[in-house]
């Protein structure tokens, strides 16, 4: 959204649903051009959230 002053704001919702939407975009552009499959996509997310040390509160 654009409020006065022509900043862009976002809630957390919107801003999290928009980045899911892209990157599943991304994902299936990619698998459709046969450049990946869903099960790299699932190790490499697996990957990540091994390598990852971000906590977050609600998830303890």
């Amino acid at each position: 959204m654009i409020s006065e002053g022509g900043k862009v704001t976002a809630s957390v919702k919107e801003l999290a649903q928009y980045s899911m939407l892209l990157t599943e975009a991304i994902f299936e552009l990619l698998a459709e051009k046969g450049l990946l499959t869903g099960v790299e996509v699932k190790e490499r997310v697996q990957k990540l959230k091994a390598e990852t040390t971000i906590n977050f509160r609600w998830l303890q």
